[in-house]
């Protein structure tokens, strides 16, 4: 009797020790790893809101919850990555203007990445619509986020729905990364990188819709991480490619995030000023920008001194 009351005494310790354990881990989860709707505080002032995106326009994305429309009503301002060429307060950025500077001017991707590397970005762009000339002649950072399988959808992706919106409300509208600091971020990726990574999306081109709709499930409850995982999960984890890998973070998401959360501060200040209590300004802005140390979320604490707090909303 007394041994199986040991027993059950130590089932019970261990069923403790587990569950505290559980505890700790939720608890201890890194900040900024779930969660895509964010509201922005500075001096016990709502200045403002974030919300994370993924740039397709897949009814399950683009469909937005009432409480964040709420939120998007309210708010004074609007920011977003960039200006789409489409708009007429961009008039400066047409998509000719952007797409050259997204081509080779005198040699072409076949030069610098084969023959073979070129011939197949020619045929999925090609089919996809894409001219001739630039199929042949775009840089490999540039064929490597343009190789895509075509849209099953029709219509705006979110963030473009909401600069829509925005402008039909006569929002202030701020951009928080124009389309030359985007492009010098990837012009400075190495072109050894770039031409090696191409490949590596080339390869995973066949699993492209699979990966896509792992994204948006990852996306839809908000999992950060899986969703940085998935949507880079194509890049090579061979230890020898490993500077690639890191080169890629670097140019496409973090020197992208110092640049975005340095051009949000203005917009969230005004809802201190001039703003204040009229809703601050909502931020659209692509989800894998959020997470992490050099995510724009932990930018903004740490460099800017505002509080953020995540928002619950489904």
């Amino acid at each position: 009797m007394e041994y199986k009351n040991n027993q059950t005494i130590v089932g019970a310790v261990l069923a403790s020790i587990l569950i505290l354990t559980i505890v700790l881990v939720v608890s201890n989860k890194p900040k900024f790893t779930e969660g895509i709707f964010w509201q922005v505080e500075k001096d016990g002032e709502v200045v403002g809101h974030i919300y994370g995106t993924i740039h397709v326009n897949e009814e399950r994305v683009t469909r937005i919850s009432k409480k964040v429309m709420d939120i998007f009503n309210n708010s004074k301002g609007f920011s977003i990555e960039a200006f789409p060429s489409s708009h007429l307060w961009n008039p400066y950025h047409g998509f000719e203007n952007i797409k050259q500077r997204m081509m080779f001017k005198k040699k072409t991707l076949a030069e610098v990445a084969g023959e073979e590397t070129a011939q197949k970005v020619y045929t999925i762009l090609t089919n996809n619509g894409v001219n001739e000339k630039y199929a042949k002649q775009i840089k490999p950072w540039a064929a490597m986020f343009s190789v895509a399988s075509k849209s099953k959808y029709t219509g705006p992706i979110i963030d473009h729905k909401l600069l829509d919106m925005a402008s039909i409300q006569n929002k202030e509208i701020y951009q928080i990364e124009s389309p030359e600091e985007m492009l010098a971020a990837f012009y400075a990726m190495p072109m050894e990188s770039q031409v090696s990574l191409l490949k590596d999306k080339l390869k995973s081109f066949d699993k492209m819709e699979k990966t896509l709709d792992e994204m948006i499930e990852a996306y839809l409850v908000e999992d950060l991480v899986s969703l940085t995982n998935i949507s880079t999960n194509f890049i090579s984890k061979d230890p020898k490619k490993k500077f690639h890998r890191d080169m890629y973070f670097k140019h496409s998401i973090d020197i992208r995030n110092v640049v975005m959360a340095h051009y949000m501060n203005m917009p969230f200040l005004y809802g201190l000023d001039k703003f204040k209590g009229q809703g601050g300004t909502f931020v659209s802005v692509g989800a894998m920008h959020l997470p992490g140390k050099k995510g724009v979320l932990n930018l903004l604490e740490k460099n800017y001194g505002y509080k953020i707090s995540r928002i619950e909303f489904k």
